[in-house]
């Protein structure tokens, strides 16, 4: 530019002159105003870079025959993009696709639960029975023998000989041909009474008194049978020939009452199966059974 007085050249936008010092003000032209940045640019610009690197990845991708989303084990996927993936079938176990599940039961596998040992109280009384039950088994056997014996020598008396005794009544007191049939079988009743007085001296633990109850009941009906097939014995008068046959008839209709051994099958039955109840709830063998009369060394009906 050159000075409006002496037109001196001067450097742009110098205000005075040098050579006059005139004020050049009218030459000085003013900086363009700054502009304003407009977000929207910002926006714009950031998009547009994303867009830039998200084709480049594609490309390089697809050269490779890989999808970015997934990593499949071996196998080239489709040609795909990060913004725009097209929709695929099922995943192969890729990282960003996982198999469907299964639908839950919603129920979880029980875990067993051990079962407790039994208590010492238990164990002791269930051994203490168990000997009474080993001496139940020898009685059983024991009263099968003289039931047999006192029911076939009543038979085999008759009834003249009865009369004959009855005339003379000294010989009849002395020569009782039930006599020893009535001796054994107090013994056998008072062995019975003694093993049922036994069991009761042990009281049972809470946990064995339902298995208790039971097995007494298989005593007390064993015991009640013996006594009253003693008691019929013993009733017997020798002097008078009417007793041996109302002996006979009593003993005939005992042994064909079906309620009798019924009744006493039926206990043991039970006691058995609460004997097993109670063994079920600890971690422990059954220590015995309780069997029928019949499955062990006799039965008190079979006379």
């Amino acid at each position: 530019m050159n000075c409006i007085t002496c037109g001196m050249d001067l450097p742009d936008n110098t205000r005075y002159c040098p050579g006059c010092g005139t004020l050049n003000e009218r030459q000085v032209t003013a900086p363009p105003p700054k502009q304003k940045t407009r977000p929207i640019i910002y926006a714009t610009a950031i998009l547009a870079a994303i867009g830039l690197i998200a084709l480049i990845v594609a490309v390089v991708m697809a050269g490779r025959g890989r999808n970015v989303t997934s990593i499949p084990g071996g196998t080239p996927g489709p040609n795909g993009n990060v913004l725009s993936a097209p929709p695929g079938g099922p995943g192969t176990g890729g990282v960003m696709s996982l198999p469907p599940g299964t639908p839950g039961t919603g129920e979880t596998t029980p875990s067993s639960t051990p079962k407790p040992k039994p208590p010492q109280a238990v164990v002791d009384y269930l051994n203490y029975v168990k000997t009474v039950e080993e001496h139940r088994q020898l009685l059983l056997k024991d009263t099968t023998q003289a039931l047999t014996m006192s029911s076939a020598g009543g038979t085999t008396q008759s009834l003249l000989n009865l009369i004959d005794m009855a005339g003379d009544p000294d010989s009849a007191q002395a020569r009782d041909p039930l006599q020893g049939c009535k001796d054994e079988l107090k013994r056998q009743y008072g062995n019975w009474l003694n093993t049922l007085t036994y069991f009761d001296k042990k009281f049972a633990p809470p946990e064995c008194r339902e298995f208790s109850g039971t097995y007494r009941d298989v005593l007390y009906k064993e015991t009640s049978a013996i006594g009253q097939i003693w008691a019929g014995f013993n009733s017997v008068n020798v002097m008078n020939p009417q007793d041996m046959q109302k002996l006979l008839s009593a003993l005939q209709a005992m042994k064909r009452d079906p309620s009798i051994q019924t009744n006493i099958d039926n206990a043991a039955d039970t006691a058995d199966g609460s004997l097993n109840k109670l063994v079920s709830n600890y971690d422990m063998k059954k220590p015995f059974d309780v069997p029928r009369e019949q499955q062990t060394s006799g039965n008190i009906m079979g006379f």
